[in-house]
């Protein structure tokens, strides 16, 4: 089977760079329509619809003021204007309960024909939280409190009456109907970086994304979470971020990397570091500008160069184990087919994500 690929949502404005230079920004529906079908017809596997109620990802201070559309609703329309790419909403569980999480992801997963997936982000943004009165947990007890509302979605969506007694949630008798269409239940998505995020994938979830890194850093997280889960007696699939710059030749596309790094928003970086302090692990091995300039780290991966180059890596990602690459673009609407040409042409086929039964 090859490598997957995915694309991320535009629902939260301002792009994806850290950077003054030119780039998408928009994060309208409307936009977010044109997208979704654009990479449906072209055969992307999946767009990931990120997470946020403050603050933006990547653009300047102007960027903000178009905001954040939610995620799951975000996701529910786009399902009517698509047949077949799969959408993954972020959620964070502080903000919803897993009662009404399940109760939503039902239902999309209904209008949807079996093609929703949940991201569970246990949360690093603590200023985002605390504005809207959530208590802020540290690391242990976010993870701790995500371990527990995974079990009590996959409780809901499979037993026909449901108990759970944990420290954060209670479930007693708990029936949901309707089932979703997805048998055992939507795959589970979830990131980190900790040992916290590691054992929390290998027992609970289905796919572990990863932020940008190089092949080292992939591996020893691959080995480390496929252990983890080897202990439960399960298995775990594995996705890794990317932002993608791949042209006609190497020097065009390292001369477009320099540029961006060379226009990167210091201010924004340095505030985005100050806040991702929260998040135990991740971006612990970022230290240059180019670093923090993409998304989730998406230079670190190293996909800039000639489309025959970034090929190759794709390629070395898929042999040290990696079955997906989520994906930004600077212009995903004009490089979405080219991608699509030039690189994903020299690879083997590769097939859609399977549910968490599959």
């Amino acid at each position: 089977m090859g490598i997957r690929f995915a694309v991320w949502g535009a629902n939260v404005a301002g792009g994806f760079l850290r950077s003054r230079a030119d780039q998408e920004r928009r994060g309208s529906f409307a936009y977010n329509v044109e997208l979704a079908r654009l990479a449906d017809r072209l055969g992307y596997h999946a767009m990931l619809y990120p997470v946020r109620f403050a603050g933006r990802i990547g653009g300047g201070e102007g960027d903000g003021q178009e905001g954040q559309l939610d995620p799951l609703t975000t996701v529910a329309a786009l399902s009517m204007v698509t047949e077949r790419i799969h959408l993954i909403s972020a959620v964070l569980p502080g903000f919803i309960h897993p009662a009404t999480l399940a109760k939503i992801g039902a239902t999309i997963d209904r209008i949807s024909g079996g093609r929703w997936h949940v991201n569970l982000v246990s949360g690093w943004f603590r200023e985002e939280q605390e504005m809207y009165g959530i208590p802020w947990l540290d690391h242990r007890e976010r993870y701790e409190r995500s371990k527990e509302y995974l079990q009590v979605l996959k409780g809901l969506w499979q037993d026909p009456e449901f108990n759970f007694e944990g420290r954060f949630y209670r479930v007693r008798g708990g029936r949901m109907r309707p089932f979703p269409v997805q048998k055992p239940h939507p795959a589970i998505f979830q990131g980190g970086n900790s040992a916290e995020a590691r054992e929390m994938a290998g027992q609970l979830s289905d796919w572990y994304f990863m932020n940008g890194a190089p092949l080292e850093e992939l591996t020893e997280q691959i080995r480390d979470v496929s252990r983890e889960a080897a202990r439960w007696g399960r298995k775990v699939r594995f996705a890794v971020n990317a932002y993608v710059i791949a042209r006609e030749s190497e020097e065009e596309a390292r001369e477009e990397h320099r540029r961006l790094v060379e226009e990167a928003d210091l201010e924004a970086i340095e505030g985005f570091r100050m806040r991702a302090r929260e998040g135990k692990g991740m971006w612990s091995k970022s230290t240059t500008v180019s670093d923090f300039v993409a998304n989730n780290e998406g230079f670190r991966t190293g996909l800039i160069g000639s489309y025959e180059l970034v090929a190759e890596r794709i390629d070395a990602l898929h042999r040290a184990g990696v079955d997906m690459v989520l994906m930004a673009f600077r212009w995903p609407l004009r490089e979405l087919p080219l991608f699509r040409e030039k690189v994903w042409s020299q690879l083997a086929s590769e097939s859609s994500i399977p549910s968490a039964g599959r």
